[in-house]
């Protein structure tokens, strides 16, 4: 606009300076009667003046435009500084919040129980996103309730719920939407807050879900003493802690859940051991226990009686010592059908302390480990010396 001026403001100058020239030229050519004069002086000079004016509007309209092409390229850059600054800004906000993310689940996939667990996620997500107190609720697999678990700067009171279930107040709501949710507003029943002089209530608070691929393992709640707006870079971070916070959840109650079932499967195993073991030492048959060389590993106290002898005089011994020889190749046949995985049913007579044979029914077994290889044979072993007479005969086989 202000070139425009400028150049009708000079068209209009040089405009009144030809005229003015004009005029001059002819008064100079009446009083000088020479044609030469009148003819070239005065117009060479209008000429010349016309010329110099371009020259000088053309340089005018260089600069101008030479000011414009700066002032873009001034603007240019300092949008692309801005730009520039921005991407930084960015980037180094995204560097922090994986850099906490990561700490933060290094530090979760430490703890080995539920209340610290929940006690350190409540006081780093407190003051990393400025909360003032926080409750941490998780899910009993047993009742399907929401348990207080874990608190932080919070004090026990009526507004504190200890259990809820899914749809049961705003939490409960939160578990069943899957989603976080932002409560603004004073109010009377959040009087979380409580120093030694005072209780305040909070003027903003978050309820989040921890939700994982199939449930909600538990639900956070921060409370906050300042406005704060639904795209707050703090809930943003928020949002990508809490899938970090369900899987470590979720790993720490699995791992839980595993070592109460080991536990449980371990007493049953030593109920099961005693249950037996009394059985071993009261019942009136005679249990053998030998290993793949048919040596003795165990025998209860009903065996050692028929053999006439302690218990722990007969372990390692080999059993082909408890039979004669008209017996031993019976006895190794019987041993081999054991190792070939048979069970079998025999009657056969063994040596005891005191020289005499003792004839006894044997029913005789494999003995393999859990992962199915054969480790040695067990029987049980009948006395049959008060219901008949000694056999006179070899052992036969049932």
């Amino acid at each position: 606009m202000k070139a425009g001026l400028c150049l009708s403001g000079l068209i209009v100058i040089l405009t009144l300076a030809e005229c003015a020239l004009a005029v001059g030229g002819t008064k100079w050519s009446m009083a000088q009667p020479s044609t030469t004069m009148s003819a070239t002086g005065p117009g060479m000079f209008s000429w010349i003046f016309l010329l110099g004016a371009g020259v000088l509007l053309a340089c005018g309209g260089l600069q101008f435009r030479a000011r414009r092409v700066e002032k873009s390229l001034r603007r240019a850059m300092s949008e692309a500084q801005s730009l520039a600054q921005a991407a930084m800004t960015g980037e180094t906000a995204r560097a922090e919040r994986e850099h906490f993310v990561k700490g933060l689940l290094m530090a979760l996939q430490a703890q080995q129980a539920l209340e610290p667990f929940g006690g350190l996620l409540l006081r780093e997500l407190s003051d990393r996103l400025g909360a003032k107190a926080a409750v941490f609720h998780c899910l009993e697999s047993r009742s399907g309730d929401y348990v207080l678990t874990a608190s932080y700067a919070s004090h026990p009171s009526a507004s504190c719920v200890e259990r809820y279930r899914p749809g049961e107040g705003v939490a409960g709501e939160a578990v069943l939407e899957r989603r976080r949710r932002l409560y603004q507003g004073s109010s009377d029943d959040w009087s979380w807050l409580e120093t030694g002089t005072l209780a305040i209530s909070p003027v903003c608070v978050v309820v989040a879900p921890i939700v994982s691929a199939e449930h909600v393992p538990g639900v956070i709640e921060l409370a906050l003493m300042e406005w704060i707006e639904a795209d707050d870079e703090r809930l943003k971070l928020l949002d990508i802690a809490l899938p970090v916070v369900a899987l470590s959840l979720d790993n720490l109650k699995t791992q839980l859940e595993n070592q109460v079932e080991l536990t449980r499967r371990e007493q049953q195993l030593r109920d099961n051991e005693n249950k037996w073991r009394r059985l071993f030492e009261t019942t009136d048959e005679g249990v053998w226990f030998a290993d793949t060389e048919a040596r003795t590993t165990d025998v209860n106290p009903a065996l050692a009686r028929i053999l006439g002898e302690a218990p722990e005089m007969l372990l390692g011994r080999s059993l082909f010592e408890f039979v004669d020889a008209d017996h031993l190749p019976f006895l190794k046949e019987q041993l081999r059908r054991r190792s070939a995985g048979e069970v079998g049913t025999y009657e056969i007579s063994f040596k005891r302390a005191d020289g005499r044979l003792a004839p006894c029914s044997v029913k005789g077994s494999p003995l393999v480990d859990e992962q199915g290889r054969q480790i040695g044979a067990f029987a049980i072993i009948t006395d049959l010396s008060e219901r008949r007479p000694p056999a006179a005969s070899p052992a036969t086989a049932g």
